[in-house]
């Protein structure tokens, strides 16, 4: 298993990060517009929908969404996408807590977990694409928040697998450890430090920044933690088999569908805090 996690990621890695830093912005959006699809179609699941053509037909409206949303390219209708992310991000620190759900729990509605998909993904969309095409932020920021992300990921897996004692949220993701979020906690520290120089903020924004970064690394957690919620809801392993050794698409971006809308509106309110 390992050696095929490290074959695909030697094979898939580098052509991600060229995509990231090469593509020019309308063709980045396309490859975004690409991943939220596989995505939504790995969702469709999550969502229960049993049947291959209710499936599709969740694929396909999630399709025409994301595809309108890179067409119109409004930034109003894509702040309020994020801001609606946002709120599910919060929402969901309370519905952790009380999985497993009762049958008649409104997160056990096949119509609430197919918005809930499509407005994660629609956010992830927007956020990305909107962080890179803004001439403030750019490639830079983009690239920050993926290693941000990568570093906290193995700050925790180090973390919780030297010290790990004490179950963050057992009944969602056994694995995890209150160790292993304060050792990513301690890793993205570092590593924001780091790129207070390497972005060129200033000194009167450095602990904003700082707080945004480690805010970002929290929300990450729950994104891994929601996906981890829905899988267990429906019984399954892997949102998909698309990369062989590390599941489907999902399983790679949940933590980036939390991290990339939380990231992106802590730079707006820094924009207004001045």
């Amino acid at each position: 298993m390992l050696k095929t996690r490290l074959f695909t990621a030697l094979l898939i890695g580098p052509l991600v990060l060229w995509a990231f830093y090469a593509l020019a912005d309308n063709y980045f959006a396309l490859f975004i517009l690409l991943l939220t699809v596989v995505g939504a179609s790995e969702w469709a699941r999550f969502a229960a929908w049993s049947s291959p053509a209710r499936r599709i037909l969740f694929t396909v409206i999630a399709t025409a969404t994301f595809s309108m949303l890179v067409y119109l390219h409004d930034a109003a209708i894509n702040e309020i996408i994020i801001y609606l992310s946002l709120l599910w991000w919060f929402t969901c620190l309370i519905l952790l807590r009380q999985f497993p759900f009762a049958k008649k729990h409104i997160m056990q509605n096949r119509m609430m977990k197919s918005i809930i998909g499509i407005l994660l993904l629609a956010a992830t969309l927007v956020s990305m694409t909107g962080l890179r095409e803004n001439p403030a932020y750019g490639v830079p920021y983009v690239f920050y928040v993926l290693i941000l992300i990568w570093v906290a990921d193995s700050g925790a897996y180090f973390a919780g697998r030297a010290l790990g004692k004490n179950k963050l949220m057992p009944n969602v993701s056994p694995g995890k450890t209150w160790e292993g979020v304060v050792g990513g906690l301690l890793s993205s520290f570092i590593v924001s430090l780091f790129a207070l120089e390497i972005l060129g903020i200033t000194s009167s924004q450095s602990v904003l920044f700082i707080l945004l970064s480690l805010l970002t690394v929290i929300f990450s957690v729950v994104g891994d933690l929601s996906e981890s919620m829905f899988k267990r809801m429906v019984g399954i392993k892997d949102s998909g088999r698309l990369l062989p050794g590390h599941g489907g698409i999902l399983d790679r971006i949940d933590s980036l569908m939390a991290a990339f809308p939380v990231f992106l509106s802590g730079l707006w309110l820094m924009e207004v805090l001045g």
